[in-house]
């Protein structure tokens, strides 16, 4: 009996511990809003400041729906957590956390205007107010441009050379990629930013020069040993689908130059300097590869033209390169591995300028292009 009652007690003595807090936390929690509100009412009978006519407005609008007895308006008035929407104001709607919290808060921040007092009770006060303000504020539209519209300049837009592409870039060593800026010469199975530097160049011929550019920055190096053989393919497609294109660059980056040699000042930044490169017949049939270096030297002309010393020339080597597909095929390498990014996207926006220069001279030419 004795072990019974002392069970009893200490489950007691646990409960009513226990109870104690949470009826203690309710008590702070009720005791918190009370003084606010006191607070409250203390701002407002110390405020001197006479209600306005839209104030007195909203006060009587308040009355009038408790007094018509219609559900919606005593509900708006006694409930002010409850928000409606819709032009009739027939279905409620889910109220956010914090429109929920905001009324609750407002009762610490004393504002010592009546209007804002009913606002913290009543919020569709507040959302009435913000009408009235928008409706005040409202203008008609001016009838002629201002000053300061008209000195803000328009984006000029380039007028289309063509309808269809003028210019192909690709990439057979797609992962090849700048040390100062990924840590390593190539990423494996992805674009590296010889890409990002291909995309800056079809950006600026087609925003600035409006020349049409077929791209595809497939990556074609997956297995190194077979990059060519991709490449072949992925510029046989992007010839039979754009057989009006001039000029076609398969975009690389050097490996062999040094950071002194690799890097130039063009308008006060540096940039990453540009090498072309042909192929010739010393390997396997290249009838043609003469034209592609006069070509090669006229570009790398132009470009040493508008921006001196960014072209470092032409190198003639015994490979191919896939440029017997195309008369206006040329190998372009930007920068070397000891480049960043950075100066390698600024150098494909720098040949933008003179590549559509060779292209408009090709289209005056009128020379025609063969079919792959």
């Amino acid at each position: 009996m004795s072990n019974r009652g002392d069970f009893m007690y200490t489950a007691y003595y646990y409960n009513y511990h226990r109870n104690r807090w949470r009826r203690l936390l309710w008590v702070t929690i009720t005791v918190f809003f009370l003084l606010g509100a006191l607070f409250r009412l203390i701002a407002y009978a110390l405020d001197s400041t006479p209600p306005t006519g839209l104030e007195k407005r909203l006060l009587v609008s308040s009355i009038n729906n408790l007094s018509d007895g219609r559900p919606v308006g005593i509900l708006q008035t006694g409930i002010p957590l409850l928000a409606w929407s819709g032009e009739t104001k027939s279905q409620p709607r889910m109220l956010s956390p914090s429109e929920t919290v905001k009324p609750l808060l407002s009762l610490l921040l004393p504002d010592r205007k009546p209007l804002g007092i009913l606002q913290s009770q009543m919020p569709v006060l507040a959302d009435y107010v913000s009408e009235q303000k928008t409706v005040a504020v409202t203008a008609p539209a001016e009838p002629a441009e201002s000053a300061a519209d008209a000195a803000v300049p328009t984006k000029l837009v380039a007028p289309v050379l063509s309808s269809g592409a003028l210019v192909g870039i690709y990439f057979t060593h797609t992962g090849e990629t700048y040390a100062l800026t990924d840590g390593v010469e190539r990423v494996d199975g992805k674009k590296g930013g010889v890409a990002q530097a291909g995309d800056a160049l079809r950006q600026e011929l087609q925003d600035k020069y409006g020349i049409q550019v077929a791209y595809s920055d497939t990556v074609n190096d997956t297995n190194y040993a077979e990059s060519y053989v991709r490449s072949q393919e992925t510029l046989t497609k992007m010839l039979r689908q754009n057989p009006s294109l001039q000029v076609v660059l398969d975009i690389h980056r050097d490996a062999g130059k040094s950071r002194a040699n690799s890097i130039v000042t063009v308008d006060g930044q540096e940039a990453a300097s540009v090498l072309l490169v042909v192929g010739s017949d010393a390997r396997a049939p290249f009838s043609d590869w003469q034209e592609h270096y006069a070509l090669a030297n006229e570009f790398a002309a132009e470009i040493n033209k508008q921006h001196p010393g960014l072209c470092l020339g032409v190198k003639v080597l015994q490979g191919r390169y896939n440029q017997f597909l195309h008369p206006g095929a040329i190998l372009v390498e930007i920068g070397s591995v000891n480049n960043s990014t950075a100066e390698a996207m600024r150098t494909g926006r720098l040949l933008a300028a003179p590549l559509a220069e060779v292209v408009k001279r090709r289209l005056e030419a009128d020379k025609p292009i063969p079919a792959p």
